[in-house]
């Protein structure tokens, strides 16, 4: 019995100092002062502010229940003589407040419920994990050309417990965050019953405000687009209407944000939530004005140097345009890729709700990355495949292809399919990977001249030599049978049907190839005929087979 009694008396003297650390912390994990807020009565029971999470849930529930001068206890009003801390902590607790409502979103993730802010949740590889904190971070706001930190501080005045309030630094920057972010001239103008709360939790002049907006962003868009038409009717030079037309749509599109922009955040005051996904839209409105304008002036330039018409690309003799076409496209679409990828770097350096999340966001980038690149990996591989075919110009603009058995004109190469058109004008749309991963016959990426054929059975007693000079002669006469010297013909087979022979002949422009054959396998057909009429000897076969020694029309029994 005394062997245990002596156990618990040491276990229990061992308990109470770590009780103790655990509620001060050592003496590096807060701020010594001499005295805080002595200016300021004692806290409120119904306060407390010896952990983080429980300094700003006081702080708004004081504010929330009308009692600015206790908030005024979760500020650290060490710059202001302790006459003038009641009034004057107050009044800067109030405009704390409205600062927090408007623009602020806190960082709740940072708030913990331990006096020392040690988060033994975060993994071991986390910065300042199982580390003792003197000082948080809980919010960013812009003021000016600078930043205003919201940082919670931990200070022990004298021999007192050490409580968590907001920094000197912080409340030194209310009155200016409160000149930015407070009422405009406007608010304070309107009549009490605008300025109260709806059902939705905005203010009257907010909720109306919103369709206002929305009118006045349009109207501006609208006159916009009126007056960049009737200067570009106005514009006589090609350059003047190049340049109305590459303008016309980004100005619109910066006019109606900066309207949006203005209204909201200047005239119709909207809450911080808003505000901070309000700025990144805005400024993607502004970054995409920018690229479509820097777009539309490269595609006049491209215009310009090289022409994208499948039609005069598909001539023979344009080959090398036809690679430049399709190189000129492969460079407009890297542009793309970068502009959007400079854009979206832009955006998001430049949005502080991406930085008041916390930075637990970018511990969660590689997973996020992961499921989206999983999610887009046909997307992104359709986009590679028209880069890689804009490099090794396996598939140009203008190129003649068989695909799945039709004749096509490449007519476009986009980021993620290719454009064919079809010999009856209709259009393919295919994905650019198929020209990657499967066969496909083209007629131009070599050489554009072909062979082609005319295969016709002939009766077993056809003068082969005396039609084969008559498909000479015709081959001579046709235009685009260009080299004489190609033409031939040979027999393929023989059965008792007949003899089969191919009427060979060179085209050089693929784009008459099939009209070709066909007017030639015409005109050989007439020549036998007129073969046959001239000699008396059969060259097509008869309605009945030849007879085994030659002589036409002798018909087979059927028994």
């Amino acid at each position: 019995m005394g062997l245990r009694f002596l156990i618990f008396v040491v276990a229990l003297a061992l308990a109470v100092p770590a009780a103790a650390q655990d509620q001060s912390g050592p003496p590096g994990t807060w701020f010594p002062v001499e005295a805080l807020n002595t200016g300021l009565g004692p806290l409120p029971d119904d306060m407390s502010i010896r952990t983080p999470q429980g300094a700003v849930e006081s702080f708004l529930d004081a504010i929330a229940d009308d009692r600015p001068e206790d908030a005024a206890h979760v500020l650290d009003l060490s710059e202001i003589p302790p006459d003038a801390q009641a009034a004057r902590g107050a009044e800067l607790a109030t405009k704390f407040a409205v600062v927090l409502k408007r623009r602020a979103i806190l960082s709740y993730s940072a708030l913990l419920e331990r006096p020392d802010a040690l988060d033994a949740a975060q993994s071991s590889s986390a910065a300042l994990a199982g580390e003792p904190r003197r000082s948080l971070l809980i919010g960013i706001l812009e003021k000016g050309d600078s930043e205003a930190a919201i940082r919670l501080n931990r200070i022990r005045p004298g021999d007192g417990d050490p409580v968590w309030v907001f920094s000197r630094r912080t409340v030194s920057q209310i009155p200016a965050l409160y000149a930015l972010y407070g009422p405009s001239r406007f608010e304070q103008a309107l009549p009490n019953w605008l300025v109260q709360k709806t059902i939705l939790g905005t203010r009257v002049f907010e909720t109306i405000g919103l369709p206002i907006t929305l009118i006045l962003a349009g109207f501006a868009g609208r006159i916009t687009f009126l007056l960049f038409r009737s200067l570009a009717r106005r514009a006589s030079g090609y350059w003047s209407r190049t340049a109305l037309r590459a303008i016309r749509w980004p100005s619109i599109l910066i006019v109606t944000t900066t309207v949006v922009l203005v209204a909201a955040l200047k005239i119709f005051t909207v809450s911080g939530t808003v505000a901070s996904i309000l700025t990144p839209v805005t400024l993607i409105g502004y970054v995409v004005a920018v690229m479509l304008f820097a777009m539309t002036l490269l595609d006049t330039a491209l215009d310009r140097i090289v022409t994208f018409d499948a039609d005069n690309l598909a001539d023979p003799d344009n080959s090398t345009v036809r690679a430049q076409a399709t190189l000129m496209t492969g460079a407009r679409r890297v542009l793309m890729v970068g502009g959007v990828l400079i854009g979206t770097g832009i955006v998001l350096a430049s949005a502080n709700v991406f930085r008041s999340l916390g930075f637990s966001l970018l511990a969660s980038a590689g997973a996020v990355t992961l499921i989206v690149g999983f999610a887009a990996q046909h997307i992104l591989g359709n986009i590679l495949a028209s880069l890689q075919i804009s490099l090794n110009r396996s598939a140009r603009i203008g190129d003649q292809i068989i695909f799945e058995g039709q004749f096509c004109t490449v007519e476009r190469i986009h980021f993620t399919y290719v454009q064919l058109k079809k010999w009856n004008a209709n259009r393919l749309v295919v994905p650019v990977s198929y020209f990657l991963s499967d066969t496909f016959e083209s007629w131009s990426l070599v050489d554009a001249s072909m062979i082609c054929s005319a295969e016709i059975t002939l009766a077993q007693r056809a003068d082969i030599d005396a039609l084969r000079d008559r498909f000479m002669t015709i081959c001579k006469e046709d235009e685009f049978v260009t080299d004489r010297s190609g033409c031939t013909v040979v027999i393929l087979s023989q059965d008792a049907f007949g003899i089969v022979a191919r009427f060979q002949f060179p085209v050089d422009d693929p784009n008459q190839t099939w009209a070709t054959e066909c007017r030639v396998r015409e005109a050989i057909l007439t020549a036998a005929q007129a073969l046959e009429e001239e000699t008396g000897n059969p060259v097509l076969p008869q309605g009945s087979l030849d007879d085994m020694d030659g002589a036409p029309g002798a018909s087979v029994s059927a028994g």
